[in-house]
């Protein structure tokens, strides 16, 4: 291919005058019809405060808006705003009848502290007071003999007079006259039991406390006491608050008396136990156990 061949089919594939026209003009227009760009000291003025080039119309739309939801939200708040209220004055009854009880109690707690000691004084008082009169009982019982196993009716109808010349004649004992005085004697005043059930005890006062105690150590040296075939026992009349403590021993002095140990019950309540040639006293059952258990 020649020079001149290749410039001609260059201008061809050109495209024709008219179009290269047409296409400059429509590059004006578009430039033409684009907005002109706002001035540097505009747009430093915008980016500064925006609100300035804000129009009327848009900022009354934002007023509006900003109103509507201002009394939306009011409007959701208000009655939640009246049972907050409700609520602190409620909170606030209640922390008031809180403080009062709580004072009340405070009170309260006050006085029973001041009636428990009060309380506790009167307990020592009672309890004194129980152990004096039962040792008064006991101090008016010395001269007095419970006899456990006579038969009923055997004193006839002059208890007094039987029991005079009966206690020496049974025991031995040395007497003037053969006779021992006594004040009274009498059944204690339970019902009188059948024929086949255990008689019941005779309680027996002597005029004096030396003619009582000769009456039961002569009753602790014969041992076992018969009288008609029946087995006569003769113990210290004692007061009921007493006699519960002793029996409390009752389940010790069975142990005592299995293993052929020596024992005796002294005044009030004490348990005397002797071993190995020793005698140890106690005055409560669990104590009496410990020791019986030290002795296996």
């Amino acid at each position: 291919m020649s020079i001149d061949d290749y410039f001609l089919r260059s201008r061809d594939k050109r495209p024709p005058k008219e179009n290269r026209n047409s296409t400059k003009m429509s590059r004006r227009e578009a430039t033409a019809s684009m907005p002109d760009s706002p001035p540097e000291e505009e747009q430093q003025q915008l980016q500064a405060n925006p609100k300035v080039v804000l129009d009327a119309p848009f900022r009354q739309t934002i007023q509006e808006i900003t109103a509507n939801i201002t009394k939306v939200i009011d409007e959701k708040l208000g009655p939640l705003s009246q049972t907050l209220q409700a609520h602190a004055q409620q909170l606030k009854e209640i922390e008031e009848r809180t403080t009062e009880a709580e004072n009340r109690i405070a009170a309260t707690e006050h006085i029973c502290e001041m009636v428990d000691t009060r309380v506790q004084e009167l307990e020592n008082q009672i309890r004194s007071m129980a152990e004096h009169i039962d040792d008064l009982e006991n101090r008016g019982r010395r001269k007095n003999v419970r006899v456990i196993g006579l038969p009923e009716d055997a004193e006839g109808t002059n208890p007094t007079k039987f029991f005079e010349s009966w206690i020496p004649d049974l025991l031995g004992l040395e007497t003037k006259a053969g006779r021992v005085k006594i004040e009274r004697a009498h059944r204690t005043l339970a019902p009188k039991p059948g024929p086949n059930q255990r008689p019941r005890p005779v309680l027996i006062r002597f005029h004096n406390f030396t003619d009582k105690q000769r009456v039961l150590d002569a009753a602790r040296r014969s041992g076992t006491v018969k009288y008609k075939e029946s087995t006569i026992m003769f113990f210290q009349d004692l007061s009921a608050a007493v006699l519960r403590k002793r029996k409390g021993f009752d389940e010790v002095k069975k142990r005592l008396r299995d293993t052929g140990a020596k024992y005796m019950m002294l005044y009030l309540a004490t348990l005397k136990i002797i071993h190995g040639g020793e005698a140890r006293s106690f005055d409560s059952p669990a104590k009496a156990v410990a020791f019986i258990d030290t002795l296996r």
